[in-house]
C-alpha cells in the first residue's frame, strides 16, 4: 500500500514538520487550496495578526513545553482568496531517531464566524434590554411628570420640555432600530462612496470622496454613516466633509469634516454608551463602534487641525470557503 499517495488524498490539509519546525511535505489538498509548498516558512502561512501568539506557540514547541501548548490550535491561516480558520491538531511523531510534527487542518471558518455572530447578537440583546428597561423608562417618567404639572399651570416652558422628551423617546426608538438593522444575518457587497453619497443626500453638508472600496456587511453600514455624517452636521456644524479610501491590508476610510471639533477633554469618551454633550441619547457614536466592531472592522478618533476625524478600518470580509 502506496501510504505516501493516501495522504496527498486525504480529503483534508496535513503537513509534516521536522524538529526545527521546518516544512518537509504538505499535501496535495493545502498546495492546491493554499498555494503553500516546503518552501514556505510554516508561519508565513499564519494570519499577520496571529503571528506573534504563533511565534510563541512555536517556541514552546521547540523548547519542548509540549503541555503549555493549547490542543487543538486555532488559527487563521493562509489561502489563494486571502485567510481562512483551521483548526489544527497536530501529534509528535519519533522516526528513526528524529522528531517530526504531523499536523491536520480542518477548516472551521463557518462555526468561527457563526461563534462570534452568536456573541456579537447576545451582546446587542443584553443592549436593547438596556435600553427599554432604562432609557425608554426614564424618557417615559419625564413626559408624565411635565403633563402632571401642564395640568396645575399651563406653561410654555413644561410644554417645550414635553416636547423635547418626546422626541428624544423617537429618536431613541430609531437607534434601537438602527441596531437592530444590524443582527441582520444577510450580508452583501456595498461600495463605501455608494453608500456615503446616498446617506449625505438628507443632509446640508459637501460630500467630497476620494477612491473606493466594496466590504462585505449588511445595511447597519448606512447607520454608520448616518450617525457620522449628522454628528458633524447637527453638533460640529460641518459644511463639508472630506473622505479618503485605501486599500492595503485592511480597508481604511478618512473620515474629516470642517467644523468645530471635539474638545480634547472629552475624547476619550464619545464612543461610551449614553455620553452626550447636546441632550441627545449619547448612543449615535456608540451603536457606530458597535457595527463596525460586529463587521471585524474599528473605528478610532484622529488628530485634525479642521474639525472632527476618524479613521474607520474595515477587513476583507469573504463568504466562508472550504479548505
Amino acid at each position: 500500500m502506496d501510504f505516501k499517495k493516501i495522504l496527498e488524498e486525504l480529503p483534508a490539509g496535513v503537513a509534516i514538520l521536522d524538529e526545527r519546525l521546518r516544512i518537509v511535505l504538505v499535501n496535495k489538498r493545502i498546495v492546491e487550496k493554499s498555494g503553500v509548498t516546503t518552501e514556505f516558512n510554516p508561519l508565513d502561512t499564519v494570519h499577520p495578526e496571529e503571528r506573534k501568539t504563533a511565534e510563541e506557540i512555536f517556541r514552546k514547541i521547540i523548547e519542548g513545553k509540549l503541555a503549555e501548548v493549547p490542543y487543538p490550535l486555532l488559527f487563521r491561516v493562509i489561502r489563494k482568496e486571502g485567510y481562512q480558520w483551521n483548526e489544527i491538531r497536530w501529534k509528535v511523531v519519533k522516526d528513526q531517531g528524529r522528531v517530526y510534527y504531523v499536523l491536520v487542518f480542518t477548516d472551521v471558518t463557518e462555526r468561527v464566524l457563526m461563534q462570534r455572530r452568536l456573541e456579537n447578537l447576545l451582546d446587542y440583546v443584553r443592549l436593547l434590554n438596556s435600553i427599554l428597561r432604562h432609557d425608554i423608562s426614564n424618557i417615559l417618567t419625564a413626559v408624565y411628570s411635565y403633563a402632571e404639572m401642564l395640568e396645575e399651570e399651563l406653561n410654555q416652558k413644561f410644554v417645550e420640555k414635553l416636547k423635547a422628551s418626546v422626541l428624544k423617546g423617537i429618536d431613541l426608538i430609531k437607534k434601537i432600530r438602527e441596531l437592530e438593522n444590524s443582527t441582520n444575518e444577510k450580508v452583501e457587497l456595498y461600495s463605501l462612496r455608494k453608500v456615503l453619497e446616498e446617506t449625505a443626500r438628507g443632509h446640508e453638508v459637501e460630500l467630497c470622496v476620494s477612491g473606493d472600496a466594496y466590504v462585505y456587511v449588511n445595511e447597519g453600514i448606512y447607520s454608520i454613516f448616518e450617525n457620522l455624517i449628522r454628528n458633524s452636521v447637527t453638533h460640529g456644524k460641518a459644511k463639508k466633509i472630506e473622505v479618503e479610501i485605501k486599500t492595503s491590508d485592511r480597508i481604511y476610510l478618512s473620515f474629516e469634516d470642517d467644523g468645530v471639533g471635539i474638545p480634547e477633554n472629552l475624547r476619550d469618551r464619545i464612543f461610551e454608551k449614553g455620553f452626550s454633550i447636546s441632550g441627545s441619547t449619547g448612543l449615535g457614536l456608540f451603536i457606530v463602534k458597535k457595527l463596525i466592531e460586529s463587521y471585524g472592522g474599528e473605528i478610532k478618533l484622529e488628530d485634525s487641525k479642521k474639525g472632527a476625524k476618524f479613521l474607520l478600518s474595515f477587513p476583507f470580509l469573504e463568504h466562508p470557503r472550504v479548505l
